[in-house]
């Protein structure tokens, strides 16, 4: 195939550069930053000082990443490792991320010219007495000059070229619009990590919270039933009332009912476990490492810097860009009130024969310019601006309700957390204080100073302090949880994917994407 006559690659040429150089605004419409990030405070510590326990000086030295290390349980690290890679939630949303790919590659494309490539064989057969032939006088008698059909076959092969001169940004704010659009779904994805990681952590300290309150429970019902046959024996005797009887076996009725309720909440909280590894609930048994204690790590965490702890949480981020993306479709939708510049150029070689088809004298071109302008559509184009600045609006209020949501939950996070490990170590003390009740009054039963009554109301008294403290304990897990969900930040690496944009050797989700 020959190439297109010089004189009209150089118009278009020419045509081209000229439009694009001129055409380098946009109609998306310049806004201020929102007034609930300009007002935002400078610090969480809006409490009384007697609220919040001391944080750290420097915001910098907070490293949410893989925080639940801090526990030193193997068993939680390899969970964690293990739901982050078959989640079923977390697959669905990766596959969003490349589906909103996609969607911001096909917004990408018409900024690039397009071409078509055409090659085609036609075989035409008619009477001479139609058409052009009939207008000559053709179809007549045999020994006319015209025959009485004509038949004939044309081979061709074109190139085509289209471009729309984007004059007034149209094309840009939609790409603009769609990558925005995109980096939100990356937002989203990591959203989604932290919410499957927090449930996760949650239902594993839960799992052993419910099996050392089993264990308590049981000892409890067990010291019970010891009480119930020594107050019997005293009934008996004529040492103790019915009251006394009734009550003691009325406690040990409703100590034996709580084990059932239990164990189905903890055969509950490990089929949610096996559900959040994509796996079939009663296969959680091999998930869990032996019984052991949750380790507490009480550490301390910055309560300065909102501007900072904020904008790293991932759901903040992802708002701001879907606002960002509103005020982009606004330009878009504005550039459709205006007149519109498209550029096709075609050209090819035409023969009858295969032969010729190769010949530079079989040659062909077309070169059309075409101004496309909008006069009257009911109303449509100037509806889908309003709806653009509808859907902005949105957006704004979208995005400064969770800057106020995120807040609110760093700072009742970090009061509650401060609260819950009071409460700990007052439970703790507590629990010292039983300890050292129950050793003494058992040895006061081996030197036959003591009655075993007394002992067994110690060893209960301990038992119970137990349960509060384990309870409490997984409240003030749940709590530190709690802040770092609040704080946001990058919990675990940002998820690999590929770049929609070109021109690109790596992508960085956290980036400022350029439109």
């Amino acid at each position: 195939m020959m190439p297109f006559p010089a004189r009209s690659c150089l118009l278009l040429a020419v045509v081209a550069t000229g439009v694009l150089l001129l055409g380098g605004c946009s109609l998306a419409p310049q806004v201020g930053a929102p007034e609930t990030e300009a007002t935002l405070p400078s610090s969480f510590d809006t409490a009384p000082p007697d609220t919040l326990f001391p944080a750290l000086d420097d915001t910098a030295a907070y490293a949410p990443a893989a925080w639940w290390e801090a526990f030193g349980d193997e068993t939680l690290n390899t969970l964690i490792d293990s739901v982050l890679v078959r989640n079923l939630d977390l697959r669905r949303t990766a596959a969003t991320i490349d589906e909103l790919a996609s969607q911001y590659r096909i917004a990408r494309a018409p900024l690039f010219p397009s071409a078509t490539g055409d090659g085609s064989v036609t075989r035409q057969e008619q009477p001479a007495n139609v058409g052009i032939g009939g207008a000559l006088g053709g179809g007549g008698a045999p020994d006319e000059a015209f025959p009485d059909r004509f038949d004939f076959t044309t081979y061709s092969l074109s190139l085509a070229l289209s471009y729309e001169l984007d004059f007034w940004g149209r094309l840009r704010n939609q790409r603009g619009a769609a990558l925005q659009q995109f980096m939100a779904s990356v937002d989203d994805f990591q959203t989604a990590q932290q919410q499957v990681i927090a449930q996760t952590v949650t239902t594993y300290f839960e799992i052993h919270a419910l099996e050392r309150q089993i264990r308590l429970g049981q000892e409890n019902v067990d010291l019970l039933q010891d009480r119930l046959a020594l107050t019997e024996d005293r009934y008996d005797r004529g040492l103790a009332t019915s009251f006394e009887l009734f009550a003691t076996r009325q406690e040990f009725e409703a100590a034996q009912a709580d084990q059932p309720e239990l164990e189905g909440v903890l055969e509950d909280a490990r089929g949610r476990l096996a559900l959040l590894v994509g796996r079939f609930a009663g296969s959680a048994a091999d998930l869990l490492g032996s019984e052991r204690e949750a380790s507490l790590v009480l550490e301390d965490i910055p309560s300065g810097l909102p501007d900072d702890l904020l904008m790293a949480r991932p759901d903040v981020r992802a708002s701001a860009r879907r606002l960002e993306a509103a005020r982009l479709e606004i330009g878009a939708a504005r550039a459709g009130l205006l007149p519109s510049i498209s550029l096709t150029a075609e050209g090819g070689v035409q023969s009858g024969s295969l032969d010729d088809l190769v010949r530079y004298d079989q040659r062909f071109s077309n070169l059309i310019a075409n101004l496309t302008a909008p006069l009257f559509q009911g109303g449509q184009l100037r509806a889908e601006v309003a709806a653009a600045r509808a859907r902005h609006a949105q957006a704004l209020a979208t995005y400064e309700e969770t800057l106020l949501t995120a807040f609110q939950e760093v700072r009742a996070a970090l009061v509650a957390y401060s609260k819950q490990r009071e409460q700990v170590n007052l439970l703790q003390q507590q629990e010292t204080s039983a300890r050292e009740a129950a050793r003494t009054q058992r040895d006061r039963y081996l030197r036959g100073v003591g009655s075993f009554l007394d002992q067994l109301d110690a060893q209960r008294t301990l038992v119970q302090a137990s349960l509060r403290l384990a309870t409490a304990e997984e409240a003030t897990v749940n709590a530190r949880l709690a802040v770092h969900r609040a704080l946001g930040g990058a919990w675990v690496p940002p998820p690999t994917a590929d770049d929609p944009r070109l021109f690109r050797s790596s992508f960085d989700p956290l980036a400022e994407p350029t439109p």
